[in-house]
């Protein structure tokens, strides 16, 4: 389920479930070391469910700036980034025909294949490597619902069986441009047909799944199912013109009672101050860099420094 190919990272592709060809992660070991103790980044990437052009490579960038010297928190505490790509749902502007399409390429995905295939990803990467719960969850757009959705307790659809089940829950997740209320986000943009199309796409027409599985209306979810969690970041930029803030305020009411319930253990960040469009939050690089350098720092200190 392993194959090599070489990119500006130098990154390893591992294939996690057979079923179709955007079932793959792929893995740079930045800290390599007999005993692994440093923390593991894993990359959930966004496209609204369905963008074929955004995919695990979308990660580069951010992971070569991560890297550039001088020595950073991010060469001392990071030992890995990996980058998953799921399976996606149709796009109109992107038409396959299903007659001529093999079945392992369509893209036909709807909920819960998103967030199982995320999970499964996890699931076999902490199989192969073994860092547990050492990792930071990071997730733009779509990518910060399906990172938060790992860990909702109760979600409907998610694998009842199978290699996800064993998946760890991490020790923080970043929420960056993030959709956490899915009919709030539709309902703000009503005059735009898009957001109706895609999250229908994704999710099906049945707006009380789109509330069951919306991470800021999952506040019980959160208390029952990431016992496991340290730290919550919502980065979002002042310059987004696809998703507002309102989403941002949505899920860190929904974080709330998550982190009462353990003041001295339990952190949540929201970040208000990022720069650039939606898209080039990631596609520059820096911006999504100074997030996860960020979460590295507040989870290092939550961690007692180690």
């Amino acid at each position: 389920m392993t194959s090599s190919t070489s990119s500006p990272v130098n990154r390893i592709i591992h294939h996690y479930a057979q079923e179709h060809t955007l079932q793959k992660v792929s893995v740079s070991v930045s800290n390599p070391a007999e005993e692994d103790t440093g923390y593991w980044v894993i990359y959930i990437h966004g496209g609204a469910w369905r963008d074929p052009a955004v995919t695990l490579s979308s990660f580069d960038l951010t992971q070569s700036l991560l890297l550039q010297p001088p020595k950073s928190i991010i060469q001392e505490k990071v030992s890995a980034f990996a980058s998953i790509e799921y399976r996606l749902s149709p796009h109109s502007n992107f038409p396959q025909d299903p007659q001529t399409t093999p079945s392992t390429e369509l893209r036909r995905a709807r909920h819960p294949d998103h967030i199982n295939d995320v999970r499964a990803a996890i699931s076999f990467l902490q199989t192969k490597y073994g860092f547990g719960d050492r990792y930071i969850l990071v997730g733009h757009s779509c990518g910060a619902t399906l990172a938060f959705q790992t860990v909702m307790d109760g979600l409907p659809g998610v694998n009842a069986d199978g290699d996800a089940t064993r998946l760890i829950k991490p020790k923080a997740i970043v929420g960056v441009e993030g959709i956490y209320d899915m009919k709030l986000l539709r309902d703000n943009y009503r005059q735009y047909d898009a957001y109706q199309e895609f999250l229908t796409s994704a999710f099906g027409p049945d707006e009380k799944l789109w509330d069951a599985a919306s991470p800021a209306r999952a506040s019980p979810g959160f208390q029952r199912g990431w016992t496991e969690g340290k730290l919550a970041i919502l980065a979002h930029s002042t310059d987004d013109e696809l998703v507002d803030f309102e989403q941002v305020d949505a899920m860190r009411d929904g974080l709330k009672a998550w982190e009462e319930e353990n003041k001295e253990g339990r952190r949540v960040v929201t970040l208000r101050d990022l720069h650039g469009l939606h898209n080039e939050v990631w596609s520059k690089g820096e911006e999504l860099a100074r997030v996860i350098t960020v979460a590295v720092e507040e989870l290092a200190r939550l961690d007692g420094g180690s």
